[in-house]
């Protein structure tokens, strides 16, 4: 039977089950696990043409959306960008399930979904002209924009440094601009142009996150103190202000706002509630902020200097 087992190395397909959204749990997961291995494990694709993919889909997708007039291109605009989506997911369920990590796919990652963002808003946006002007038009698809790429790169931020610090590995994390500037290849043209990208990213993150650097480094020393301790202390403090992230600036909860708006005719009230939500956005940067105090009062507690069963009978106390 074609599907006899095949399911069997699912949960080998994630990065990490606690950072997952529900939405990704029932719907992306699933659809990228299967996607990952029609196309990485039948037809032997690269994560990175998977990648490549998604983006020509969701850039076809973005440019239909310009006819909002239409219910027919609307939805087939709808189904690709969705589409798009699942597939952003696959490349990496591909990369985990037949060990084709690369540093590369992971920056492929990030600039193939803001190439996929910035096409849907192009096309969505030029819909009306003839009621903003075109340079109304533009206005508002760069402030929306604007506030879309703040957004979703802080939560890509917060969504890597839980994973790092409940468990995973550094190359979940961004680093600064500095140490790209250092350590980043950039003999290609291709290259070149993923390090602007990536830079600016990444500044971006370290401009607007909530998070001090002094509190990220007394994180770091207690999770090499603590390790497992540690760890289960920040999933139960902080997984509620990342879920807070993923409503306020999650890709799906973007993706599924244009998509929906679109359907109705409307792009535009999503770029006029979506510049409003920068309001949701600093309440989540607040909810994450008490949660990050709550580690580290607890933290505090603990004497750097004690052994872990030290710790743990202080912590029974």
């Amino acid at each position: 039977m074609f599907f006899s087992g095949f399911f069997d190395d699912f949960s080998d397909s994630f990065k990490n089950r606690s950072a997952e959204e529900k939405y990704d749990l029932v719907f992306s997961r699933p659809g990228g696990y299967i996607l990952a291995k029609i196309l990485g494990g039948g037809l032997k694709l690269s994560p990175n043409a998977i990648s490549l993919l998604g983006m020509f889909i969701g850039m076809v997708g973005g440019a239909m959306l310009f006819r909002q007039d239409s219910l027919l291109y609307t939805g087939i605009a709808g189904f690709l960008i969705t589409l798009a989506g699942v597939l952003d997911s696959a490349d990496g369920q591909a990369a985990r399930l037949y060990n084709r990590q690369s540093q590369m796919g992971r920056y492929y990652d990030a600039i193939i979904d803001n190439v996929v963002f910035i096409s849907c808003y192009i096309g969505a946006i030029l819909y009306f002209v003839d009621t903003y002007t075109l340079l109304g038009c533009l206005a508002l698809g760069a402030v929306s924009g604007a506030v879309h790429s703040i957004k979703t790169c802080i939560y890509e931020y917060y969504k890597g440094e839980f994973i790092f610090f409940c468990g995973g590995t550094d190359n979940q994390r961004n680093e600064d601009a500095d140490y790209y500037r250092e350590h980043f290849v950039r003999n290609t043209l291709f290259e070149k142009f993923v390090y602007i990208v990536l830079v600016d990213y990444v500044k971006k993150q370290h401009r607007f996150k909530f998070r001090s650097d002094e509190v990220t480094k007394q994180f770091e020393q207690a999770k090499d103190k603590y390790g497992s301790d540690f760890e289960q202390l920040f999933l139960s403090e902080t997984r509620g202000a990342l879920s807070w992230w993923a409503w306020v600036s999650g890709s799906n909860v973007m993706r599924n706002g244009i998509v929906i708006s679109s359907l109705f005719g409307h792009f535009d009230y999503f770029a006029f509630l979506n510049i409003a939500s920068y309001a949701l956005f600093l309440l989540a940067g607040k909810v994450q902020q008490r949660a990050d105090q709550r580690v580290l009062d607890q933290v505090n507690k603990w004497d750097l200097t004690q052994s872990p069963n030290e710790m743990t009978q202080l912590q029974e106390k």
